[in-house]
């Protein structure tokens, strides 16, 4: 689990052994955005353009166009780590670090600020608000990595598992696929402590692979191991351009994945985060990958949905509301959602900015569009 924090251009070169060009501009990146590789990650670098292009940092990251933060819960609970989003679900992110920060990160700025782990009171604090909400169903625990404090995981999913109402805790992490020593017997043994799948309370997993040169037979058995265990595996991909925005590589990924028993739950369409502007393709682009897929060329059982992350939840292109037009780089969505659907929730609820509603209650969001090309 040797993890490897990059202070400034020449140690990057030094370990990793790349070429670093324009040193000046790739430390105000690495200041900016700092830089973490994992020993397994540098074995993987030497050998994979699309895993490099990942992990490694890049003068393109200077670009500031795009969104500090494009997603993150909007109905506010009051407490340090604790987000909500949605009527039935909420997320507790218990630390902000992670084994390797992957560069089209859509939480890249609380790498940039280092932001603090929440406290065991904080703690205590949202396992509360979630027992006095009783229509939260589900928990997702994610960060940061919740892989790198397993006392603090298992003290808030032994908390979750005293709330009657509360079935399924998930866990995000990506440490399956750039750190998959971090799933130990330890963690293991920890998670069928809680693991109630016949009583209609599963734990369940979500890594992200984005490309198949990332099913490494470390990552794979890392899989395996949890599935024997009993926990389910459901992947999220991020669609980036210049790696995976192809449908034959990611028809390869999925069928791969597949094939190991994880199941493909998410295509995300790479948000607008400062820093990224090099990752993001159109929407068109996502959409012309699933009809691809649907054009025979994919099963439906390996199939994600393809989603875009908007500032007030999740919208499926050309199945949720509808794609009223564009604007100077900005794509016209009229969500699913209505002002009345967080109002309930929160009393207090704002539209971010960027929103309005139209006639009917629902909110439209002007999203910033990648380029195609």
């Amino acid at each position: 689990m040797i993890a490897y924090q990059i202070k400034n251009a020449k140690q990057l070169e030094k370990i990793t052994g790349i070429k670093v060009s324009e040193e000046r501009k790739i430390n105000l990146v690495i200041k900016r955005y700092p830089v973490k590789l994992t020993q397994h990650l540098l074995k993987l670098i030497r050998k994979s353009e699309a895993i490099r292009k990942q992990f490694i940092p890049t003068v393109l990251e200077l670009d500031s166009e795009g969104i500090t933060r494009p997603w993150e819960g909007k109905i506010n609970t009051g407490i340090f780590g604790l987000e909500r989003m949605y009527k039935d679900r909420c997320i507790i992110m218990p630390v902000a670090q992670c084994p390797a920060y992957c560069r089209h990160c859509v939480r890249k700025d609380y790498i940039k600020r280092f932001r603090r782990a929440m406290s065991y009171e904080e703690i205590d604090k949202a396992l509360e608000y979630i027992k006095k909400h009783e229509e939260i169903k589900e928990v997702l625990i994610t960060g940061g990595d919740p892989l790198m404090d397993l006392k603090r995981l298992e003290y808030i999913i032994s908390g979750l598992r005293k709330i009657d109402h509360v079935d399924v805790i998930r866990i995000g992490t990506r440490s399956i696929m750039y750190d998959p020593e971090r799933i130990s017997e330890e963690l293991i043994s920890m998670l069928k402590r809680y693991n109630f799948p016949e009583e209609g309370k599963p734990i369940e997993i979500s890594p992200q692979f984005n490309h198949p040169d990332e099913l490494t037979k470390e990552s794979i058995e890392a899989c395996r191991k949890l599935i024997r265990a009993g926990i389910k595996l459901y992947n999220q991909t991020v669609l980036l351009k210049g790696i995976n925005d192809n449908p034959k590589i990611l028809a390869k990924l999925f069928r791969k994945l597949r094939n190991i028993g994880v199941e493909l739950h998410y295509l995300y369409h790479c948000a607008p985060v400062e820093g990224v502007k090099h990752f993001r393709t159109s929407i068109q682009k996502g959409i012309e990958i699933k009809r691809w897929f649907r054009g025979g060329n994919l099963s439906g059982r390996c199939n994600p949905q393809y989603i875009v992350l908007l500032p007030v939840g999740k919208w499926e292109p050309l199945i949720d509301g509808e794609i009223l037009g564009k604007k100077e780089g900005y794509v016209i969505i009229k969500s699913p959602y209505r002002m009345e659907d967080f109002k309930r929730i929160d009393p207090a609820f704002k539209l971010p900015e960027g929103c309005y509603l139209d006639k009917e209650g629902f909110i439209i969001c002007e999203y910033l569009d990648g380029e195609q090309e």
